[in-house]
């Protein structure tokens, strides 16, 4: 049976984080989805985005994350697109790796629409035609939005401890509450 995939972007720990307390958007991803053609990462279906990653012994439901030690969770659109990654890279990450990180999820046709350092995090936003086309009706514009966050209630771009990759916001737009 299975619903496999699942954030921890909780009221609880997003506040620890700063950001401001919401449930965590998207979906629970499907398990036992075949794979399709398109993306593999961030924006992939998750049977195809499930048969490139493996689970984390450590963590529950989340999977190992790619070039770093560390774990991510997922989140799905109602379609079973990944549109939201909850990366937890271990040990103090410098802000440089952080975006290696994020930067290998999507699609390499990506170009940086802002990058601005906040109080609290640093956000980024990306586009890509690639992602429009993949995500359809999911995300039209084709953008995806990371956040950086610290422990602590500063930002830090020596120590990241959560990167956020999503959908949610709007082209253009850095509405987030950190």
């Amino acid at each position: 049976m299975g619903l496999v995939a699942s954030c921890s972007t909780s009221a609880a720990s997003s506040t620890s984080h700063g950001l401001a307390a919401s449930p965590p958007a998207g979906h629970l991803c499907p398990d036992g989805e075949s794979s399709r053609d398109g993306l593999s990462n961030f924006g992939a279906f998750f049977g195809t985005w499930q048969l490139e990653h493996h689970l984390d012994a450590q963590h529950q439901g989340a999977y190992a994350l790619e070039g770093a030690q560390g774990w991510v969770n997922v989140r799905c659109s109602a379609s079973g697109y990944v549109i939201s990654e909850e990366m937890h890279p271990l040990h103090q990450t410098p802000a440089g790796l952080a975006l290696r990180l994020a930067l290998s999820d999507i699609p390499e046709d990506s170009r940086k629409i802002y990058d601005h350092s906040h109080q609290g995090c640093r956000t980024l936003q990306y586009q890509s035609p690639k992602l429009a086309r993949q995500l359809g009706a999911d995300d039209r514009d084709g953008h995806v939005g990371f956040t950086f966050i610290s422990d602590g209630p500063a930002y830090n771009p020596v120590s990241i401890s959560v990167i956020y990759l999503d959908t949610f916001d709007v082209l253009g737009a850095d509405t987030r509450l950190c």
